[in-house]
């Protein structure tokens, strides 16, 4: 029928003025855009040929469009620009936005260089998709370079180049900039408002996100708000801890009739998780009218990122069907619950779905193996992998350091920083911990250095307590002491319980006291402190202080805790069992 209906009026544009039917043609080719027909607008453009139309400015830019936007095989566009007599900007900027769709950019910006020695002068859009190309490399003196050109231009009040210019800026971290690119707007539009809000969401400047968020909703500016702006809002939410605030934008979501938005239903998911929210999250869940990938993938990472691993592979179960994108979160619980019997069938389910060259599934799989003790098939993984990015390299670090192979992961760290990648603080975590377990104290003492002084990154509690537990394992308890009451964090009674528990092995019972008196003013619950001074006592022969130690301890309800063991066995009776079934089959079974 569609057929019959495009030959009809095929048929009445023969009977067409001439001068008409480049009109008519361009007409007919957006419809087919609008119908996402590709097979229609290729029999058009075979009559558009056969009446020699080719050279009408307008009609080829329509046909570049058809190309573009539904053609499989972007070479076939390609070819048809070349092909075409006259090239006009907006056939320029048509490839060009192509190219950058492609996430090509550099061959964007060599197609935008031939443009300029042709004499032909950029529009609004084709600057836009410049700066879309500059954000993806990222390169901010080339995005300063355009923004140059914008304002000589006259196009720095243009909506659509503000918007790209400041999703530009916030791809390369220069908040402020982006900032002063909306204050200079004389009527930013929606868009506008929400890009900015998504930069500053984005750059972990969440309290201006809300902000500017309440002057664009409630400031009487009568702008509409969609799917795109509560999700950046939710977004800052959740990372805020604002439950309370999330669940006044869920009532406005539900109140505007949002419901079925994949951007907003995913962003109320993620919110939920991030305030540690889950059964709110799984309400909101269960209740969605058309669950599909992306809400069943937010749902698991809901659970990953709240340590409820046993509930990912229980929704796995339920779902029955694993999408190639959620494998990442499922390998997360697997390493989680250190399940190597499970891992490895997700990761034969996720061989047979066709899944391979994923930086982010491999990069879980070198996690989850280095987790469950097999980090030698873990490096063959990491060794294999044609694209590793740095969570990859942190992930095999710290498999080696682990595992009691800390040497091994000091020189993967050397070699990572000799291929560019720049370490972060998980990567000195890493590298502390493998000096740690290996009693490398001049190595420590260096990285610890090397982190703060060519890195610029700041020691956390994570990195003193490396410090602390390296120091203490060689005996160097007055070191250790002095680094703790230097830092920062040195109110944190995690790492002065990590250096009390160096002290039970020191014969410097004067330091041992001492440290064990600091723990009990910053923890006064924490049991251990009582039991080590009490020991520190009763070695030295003071035993009265030491009985009035326990005293203190029966006055304080302070209590020893048990030891407790945890071990994964597969003949354990009574150890849950998680058989991950795909199509009535488990997963192991599939692959």
């Amino acid at each position: 029928m569609k057929n019959l209906k495009l030959n009809l009026n095929l048929t009445q544009a023969q009977a067409l003025n001439p001068s008409l039917k480049p009109v008519f043609y361009a007409s007919l080719l957006q419809a087919c855009i609008k119908a996402h027909s590709f097979v229609h607008g290729t029999l058009l453009h075979a009559h558009v040929l056969k009446s020699g139309l080719l050279a009408d400015r307008f009609l080829a830019n329509s046909l570049l469009s058809l190309y573009f936007k539904l053609s499989p095989h972007f070479s076939q566009a390609r070819t048809l620009f070349d092909g075409l007599s006259f090239k006009d900007v907006i056939a320029w900027t048509s490839i060009i936005s192509g190219y950058v769709r492609k996430a090509q950019p550099t061959q964007a910006l060599r197609l935008f260089l031939q443009m300029l020695r042709l004499g032909l002068h950029p529009n609004a859009f084709t600057l836009s998709s410049l700066l879309k190309a500059s954000s993806q490399l990222p390169n901010l003196p080339l995005g300063k370079a355009l923004h140059g050109i914008v304002a000589t231009r006259g196009f720095h009040s243009n909506c659509v180049v503000a918007c790209a210019l400041i999703d530009m800026y916030g791809r390369t971290s220069v908040v402020d900039d982006a900032r002063r690119v909306f204050d200079e707007l004389p009527h930013p539009d929606p868009v506008c408002w929400t890009a900015c809000i998504s930069t500053l969401a984005r750059n972990d400047r969440f309290r201006e996100a809300v902000g500017l968020f309440s002057v664009m909703h409630d400031g009487g500016l009568g702008l509409e708000v969609d799917g795109f702006t509560f999700g950046s809002l939710l977004n800052a939410c959740g990372h805020l801890g604002w439950v309370r605030m999330g669940r006044e934008v869920h009532g406005k979501v539900v109140t505007l009739g949002m419901r079925g938005n994949v951007v907003v239903e995913s962003s109320l998911l993620d919110m939920y998780g991030k305030c540690g929210d889950v059964g709110c999250a799984r309400v909101v869940f269960d209740g969605l009218e058309g669950r599909n990938w992306v809400s069943w993938t937010a749902m698991l990472g809901v659970y990953c990122h709240n340590g409820e691993s046993e509930s990912v592979l229980g929704l796995v179960r339920e779902w029955g069907v694993v999408d190639v994108y959620s494998f990442g979160t499922i390998i997360r619980a697997c390493s989680a619950l250190a399940t190597v019997r499970q891992g490895k069938e997700v990761h034969c389910h996720y061989v047979r779905k066709g899944g391979w060259r994923d930086v982010v599934v491999e990069s879980a799989l070198v996690d989850m193996y280095a987790k469950c003790g097999s980090v030698d098939f873990a490096y063959r993984l990491f060794s294999r992998m044609e694209v590793r990015n740095l969570i990859t390299w942190n992930s095999m670090i710290g498999g080696f350091a682990q595992n009691g192979r800390g040497q091994e992961g000091l020189e993967l760290f050397e070699e990572m920083v000799k291929e560019g990648v720049r370490p972060d603080g998980i990567s000195f975590v890493n590298v502390l911990f493998a000096c740690s377990h290996n009693g490398l104290v001049d190595d420590g003492r260096r990285y610890f250095d090397l982190m703060k002084r060519e890195y610029g990154i700041r020691p956390g509690v994570v990195h003193y307590t490396c410090m602390i537990d390296l120091l203490g394992r060689a005996e160097l308890i007055h070191e250790a002491e002095t680094l703790l009451e230097a830092a920062d964090c040195r109110y944190d009674h995690s790492v002065w319980a990590v250096l009390l528990g160096a002290c039970t092995k020191c014969s410097d019972y004067i330091t041992a006291e001492r440290v064990a008196k600091r723990m009990i003013q910053l923890e006064p619950e924490f049991h251990l402190s009582y039991v080590l001074l009490s020991n520190v006592y009763r070695a030295v022969g003071r035993w009265n202080e030491a009985q009035e130690i326990r005293r203190l301890m029966e006055e304080r309800g302070v209590k020893k805790m048990p030891g407790t063991s945890w071990i994964e066995s597969e003949k354990q009776k009574g150890s849950p069992s998680f058989d991950l079934s795909i199509d009535g089959r488990s997963m192991g079974e599939a692959a």
